[in-house]
């Protein structure tokens, strides 16, 4: 029937789920999306693992959560309960926001007796293709997936068993009205660790894993110490789970090259914004990104950005334009660039202005999330 349709003001219930153990981009992400859809009117579930920090950062947001132990791929007492939980709350659609989601997912939707719209967000590459048995069964059941970048969309068609037509693009965002250069409260941070505006300081935004491009960053510190004796270098981020020993290493790694004395590691941060503001150069050295959301809150804030030349990376930056890209794994190239800004604080100035209105036409948050619900309710519609 035709006045069965969503229309665009129509509240849906929607599911979303995010069985990760990992605090990163990925759940923030899934954390975020959540609570822009609730503050759209859409009544929210946000399906997680208990006792991780998404679970506790969407309690703390007031975002409804419904807890599920899921580990590995078949969990039948699992799946059961999920599927009692789509129909209790009579449940639109589900979108899984982790890919192993889908696995617990489909089957869930399955069992609860009504087909409903399942939609994927891809946020990492796959080496394997996963075009089995399992998998083709699987994925039959999955209406669109949305991939992060386009070397992500290009990965997904390459990997799985979905038809090129329902894989769609759909950049991660940030809240440019947030990240503003007027509203960052550069001098408060700059205070707590000590540097005061004669200090130039350079700095890197991530999580303590692997391919991150820690290692480069502290060598360019390295390699710039004796040129530019005065600049500073600020780390943010902490270990994800599981990679402690990786962050022990980084730690160690700036000892043996003996620049404690210029280098400062600060944790994790929730004031993003004000800490982007006290840079006056953020680096992004990383080895293979999917995307970067760091990377635009950065350009966001109109700081002027050295980035390695890979993957998501090209849907963010225009080298020379918004900031200067540098092979990734090449620590010299990445001193080179920043030696290069440094310098020259009329190019610095002229890259920010343009990073922030690439940001502001490309990754704005609002505009996501109007796709998004477009998604949403094309996918809803079609099966009418």
């Amino acid at each position: 029937m035709r006045d069965a349709l969503f229309m665009p003001d129509d509240p849906l219930t929607i599911l979303q789920t995010c069985y990760s153990p990992s605090w990163g981009g990925l759940e923030l992400q899934a954390l975020e999306i959540s609570l822009q859809l609730q503050r759209r009117g859409h009544a929210i579930t946000l399906s997680c693992l208990p006792g991780t920090r998404l679970a506790r950062e969407a309690a703390a947001a007031g975002i409804r959560t419904f807890l599920l132990p899921v580990q590995g791929y078949l969990h039948p007492l699992l799946i059961r309960r999920l599927s009692r939980e789509m129909r209790r709350q009579s449940t639109h659609l589900i979108h899984c926001q982790h890919s192993r989601d889908v696995a617990t997912v489909v089957p869930a939707m399955l069992l609860s007796g009504k087909r409903r719209p399942v939609l994927l967000s891809k946020r990492v590459g796959s080496y394997l293709k996963k075009k089995d048995f399992f998998h083709r069964i699987t994925y039959r059941y999955v209406d669109r997936v949305l991939a992060i970048s386009e070397v992500i969309r290009h990965n997904v068609i390459e990997t799985l068993p979905v038809p090129a037509d329902r894989v769609l693009t759909l950049h991660d965002a940030i809240d440019t009205r947030r990240f503003a250069p007027e509203r960052g409260d550069r001098a408060r941070v700059r205070k707590e660790f000590g540097y005061d505006e004669k200090v130039f300081l350079v700095g890197f935004v991530g999580r303590f894993s692997p391919g991150k491009g820690h290692e480069e960053f502290l060598q360019a510190a390295a390699l710039l110490k004796e040129r530019f004796p005065s600049v500073r270098y600020l780390i943010v981020g902490e270990a994800s789970h599981g990679e402690e020993r990786f962050t022990e290493g980084i730690h160690a790694l700036a000892r043996e090259l003996g620049i404690e004395r210029i280098v400062r590691f600060a944790g994790f941060r929730k004031d993003i914004p004000d800490v982007m503001a006290s840079f006056d150069l953020f680096a992004f050295p990383s080895h293979a990104e999917s995307f970067g959301i760091v990377l635009i809150e950065a350009m966001a804030m109109e700081r002027p950005v050295v980035s390695s030349n890979c993957d998501g990376v090209l849907d963010i930056m225009v080298n020379g334009e918004t900031g200067l890209m540098v092979p990734p794994r090449n620590a010299p190239a990445l001193a080179d660039a920043l030696a290069k800004l440094l310098e020259d604080p009329a190019l610095r100035a002229r890259m920010g202005a343009a990073a922030r209105h690439r940001v502001i036409t490309l990754f704005d948050q609002q505009r996501q999330v109007d796709r998004l619900e477009e998604i949403y309710r094309s996918v809803l519609n079609s099966s009418f």
